[in-house]
């Protein structure tokens, strides 16, 4: 049995994963999340902020120490959307591998969304697997789409400039310019993406990252977030319609209260659901089946490869 590592650097959120490997199964041992917001400012200045990256190094300093104890067989740590994108990248992951003595992959965004389905197919059970599949990953910075026609066939992948975090700084409580450019986006995406492959007839939809998880969670009304719960919930468009109609409704700060919306997702929960409702109206109102685990335990799961 293999213990490994995964690090998900990301726009908003810096996550961290250690559990035994046996069979493709997880068996989690530590698992924390800061919401950094690594990627604040990014879409003005196209620099990671000084602020930020403290809070960056912060976070991964944390989290070394809290893998120290434990006998690794690898240590994957990968960063996505802002460290994708800021003139500046080079600086900071220079600064935090010698804080840390880790060392920092960035990932593409084909690569995050191939990492994004292993890491969600590795929690799909048996009988609600079915093809074709379409992932929607929605990330701080990135919202990726995976499309998986068949078992076992190549996915095909595309990745988008919109995320949570960066439509609500961008567009503010201006919620229908912040659809239109998501409806813009979307719809050449979607086009492109099924062309000549599906026409989306018995289409699995499948949601990852923390947006849909809170949205579940919220659904299902936790008052203290449960994976085990979450975890392949059906949100439906009734259900999602009125959560963002709530949410919307709502101050920042009142959204922040909520269970699960602290450390700042309350500030960007909406942009992230709205991002789905309108995937959601573009595939006919299906379903959204929630997968709690996404691109960090693809990440992990990516590394024990090689151990």
């Amino acid at each position: 049995m293999n213990i490994a590592c995964g690090m998900d650097i990301g726009s908003n959120s810096f996550r961290l994963l250690v559990a035994e490997v046996e069979d493709g199964c997880l068996r989690p041992l530590v698992h924390d999340l800061v919401t950094v917001r690594l990627g604040e400012g990014l879409g003005l200045s196209g620099l990671l902020a000084p602020a930020a990256m403290l809070r960056a190094e912060a976070a991964l300093i944390r989290f070394v120490e809290q893998i120290a104890p434990y006998p690794l067989c690898r240590v994957r740590a990968c960063a996505t959307y802002a460290v994708r994108k800021a003139i500046n990248s080079r600086d900071f992951l220079q600064k935090a591998e010698a804080l840390t003595g880790l060392s920092i992959e960035v990932l593409s965004g084909e690569e995050e969304a191939r990492l994004a389905l292993l890491g969600a197919l590795s929690a799909l059970p048996k009988e609600q697997l079915c093809y074709p599949l379409l992932l929607m990953d929605v990330g701080g910075g990135s919202t990726e789409l995976i499309l998986q026609a068949t078992v076992g066939s190549e996915p095909r992948v595309i990745s988008l400039p919109l995320g949570a975090a960066g439509l609500s700084e961008e567009f503010g409580a201006d919620r229908e310019t912040m659809r239109e450019k998501i409806r813009d986006t979307l719809a050449p995406a979607l086009r492109s993406i099924f062309e000549g492959n599906t026409d989306g007839q018995g289409l699995l939809l499948v949601a990852s990252g923390g947006t849909a998880t809170s949205l579940a969670a919220l659904a299902l009304g936790l008052g203290r977030y449960d994976a085990r719960q979450v975890q392949n919930y059906p949100l439906r468009q009734p259900a999602l319609h009125r959560l963002v109609a709530w949410l919307a409704a709502l101050s920042s700060a009142e959204r922040s209260a909520l269970p699960g919306l602290a450390d700042g997702r309350g500030e960007i929960i909406v942009a992230g659901a709205v991002i789905l409702q309108e995937l959601q109206q573009a595939l006919a109102n299906l379903p959204l089946l929630v997968s709690d685990a996404g691109l960090l335990e693809g990440i992990l799961l990516s590394g024990v490869t090689s151990c």
